[in-house]
């Protein structure tokens, strides 16, 4: 088998699609872009290879093109300078977009045991599994640090790249800003219960203040999570949840597994604020679950497989497929085999699965050290989780000033060689999220990824029916058709959202339009200027 060729429908293949892809690389150098947006992107990922044990010199130019290495595309791809495993790939990712099934526990609330499972099992074929085969396929094709940004240029021109960066800028953030507030609540569930519903607002936002400083300071330093250190991290965090696991599987009760919603979902408005309680959409209970904290968990655990594509010009074909194929089992079995056994084995009720219940349910499995460690494990895990995030956005957003996307005070870099201000805009964004409360905050950020991940889509469509001739394209729009159910999941997301999410996403893409023609306008001012500046030279004194 080629190493580009994969044995899923959704997947292209080479002999048939070789000349679209010569085509889309010329039409993305017509784009005219040059190599620095690349180069601040991809930034990120050359730093988290920087542990010896991982990384091996290459070649800067050349290279075998079956291994993805050398001129990949009509850009530079860059050299393959570092190796890696395609388990190290698996970590990396999955500590990108999950890192564990810390914040499952509002889905368990919303919709009973058996919901709750039968959800966890579902979601990795219904949203999770084709969004590792776009990325995997997007990304073997399009080989660029700048993952969807790219993909949508490829698609629909520079406006649209653009606009989906912009997009998916907006939905980190967001939820970047949830791992503070749930790390608190693990804290005041495990050592302070009786203060977990009654904390002082104002005491509370200033210590998600004073956590959200500290990450992003040492985050401004430069100090990465990588190589051993990622490991560690992953041994230290799911351990407690495999001792959970080991210790649960005697005490399983599996008619706990059969617990459906016994109404006190009704009442399900405590995670939420009150006035994000009302929606236009008729069915918001069904069965007895809460369908908006129940879809909402379910699609936050699940998306951002598509960071993957951000790696996919840093290692080879074949290391990429087996580091997206062991994201998907890491982060899917991490979710299903640690909510069977918590929910099989502990007495917990249904109105006891808040945000940070786990160690609950740890603590009544395995003591209470067992409680402890899942807390200390949840702040190492979101701690890696905030720094990836937060690198990931300001890098994303420095690369933007400078290609004169975002005013160019963006890509200021300290003397850490970090974007300043980038890191500043964000953390202000957080800061401005952290009073909210964790359910909440997921659903902004889930609607803003929404749209972002719906033109990749787009995109992914656009990109297969280009250049096919008759049976290809018939081929191309059959196996298509089977990303339907997950446009659908991704609408009920949408429809399903309160007014005031409403209200957001509304300003969030007026916004970015603004941005778009604000940016055209600049791009224009700033090319008649150049111009005018060599007609100025060129000019013979009289």
């Amino acid at each position: 088998m080629d190493n580009s060729e994969l044995s899923s429908p959704l997947l292209y293949s080479p002999a048939s699609s070789g000349d679209d892809v010569g085509d889309a690389d010329d039409r993305y150098d017509s784009l005219g872009k040059t190599s620095k947006q690349h180069t601040s992107s991809r930034s990120l990922t050359s730093s988290l290879f920087t542990d010896p044990t991982l990384a091996t010199s290459g070649s800067s130019s050349g290279g075998d093109p079956e291994r993805g290495e050398g001129r990949s595309s009509g850009i530079d791809a860059p050299a393959m300078e570092h190796k890696m495993s395609g388990f190290m790939l698996a970590v990396l990712i999955f500590f990108t977009m999950s890192g564990g099934p810390i914040g499952v526990e509002p889905s368990i609330r919303a919709a009973g045991n058996l919901y709750a499972i039968i959800g966890f099992a579902v979601m990795p074929f219904l949203w999770a599994l084709p969004e590792v085969l776009i990325t995997t396929e997007l990304g073997l094709r399009y080989p660029c640090a700048s993952g969807g940004v790219r993909w949508c240029e490829e698609a629909f021109g520079p406006n649209a790249g653009l606009l989906v960066g912009y997009l998916g800028w907006i939905s980190g953030v967001a939820n970047n800003a949830t791992l503070p507030v749930l790390f608190l609540q693990y804290v005041l569930n495990q050592f302070y219960p009786h203060l977990y519903d009654d904390i002082n607002a104002l005491l509370r936002y200033g210590i998600l203040v004073g956590i959200t400083l500290l990450l992003t300071i040492v985050n401004y330093r430069g100090v990465e999570i990588v190589g051993k250190v990622l490991l560690f991290v992953l041994v230290i965090s799911m351990a407690p949840f495999l001792i959970m696991v080991i210790m649960g599987i005697p005490q399983v009760n599996t008619d706990r597994w059969l617990q459906t919603p016994n109404g006190e979902t009704e009442t399900f408005n405590d995670d939420m604020l009150d006035l994000s309680q009302s929606g236009w959409f008729p069915w918001q209970y069904a069965a007895g679950i809460a369908l908006r904290p129940f879809i909402n968990n379910l699609y936050w655990c699940y998306n951002g497989f598509d960071q993957g594509g951000h790696y996919s010009n840093s290692v080879t074909k074949d290391v990429f497929k087996r580091g997206m194929a062991g994201a998907f089992f890491l982060t899917c079995s991490s979710y299903l085999v640690p909510v069977l056994i918590a929910t099989g084995a502990s007495n917990l009720s249904q109105s006891e699965w808040t945000a940070g219940a786990f160690a609950t349910a740890a603590t009544e499995i395995g003591g209470k050290w067992l409680g402890n460690w899942m807390v200390v494990g949840a702040g190492l895990s979101l701690m890696a989780l905030f720094f990836g995030e937060m690198s990931a956005d300001s890098l994303q957003l420095m690369g933007m000033a400078e290609l004169g996307q975002v005013p160019s005070i963006f890509a200021t870099k300290s003397q850490y060689n970090t974007p300043t201000y980038t890191i500043l805009l964000g953390m202000a964004v957080i800061l401005c999220l952290i009073p909210f409360d964790f359910q909440f905050i997921i659903e902004l950020s889930n609607v803003g990824y929404c749209f972002a991940v719906t033109m990749e889509y787009m995109a992914f469509f656009q990109l297969r029916i280009r250049k096919a001739n008759d049976i290809q394209l018939l081929r191309k729009i059959g196996n298509s058709m089977l990303l339907i159910p997950t446009l659908l999941f991704n609408l009920l997301v949408i429809c399903l959202a309160s007014y005031v999410t409403y209200i957001y996403a509304v300003s969030m893409i007026a916004f970015g339009v603004v941005l778009i023609h604000a940016t055209s306008i600049w791009r224009c001012i700033k090319r008649d200027k150049v111009g005018a500046t060599q007609d100025a030279k060129g000019a013979t004194p009289l």
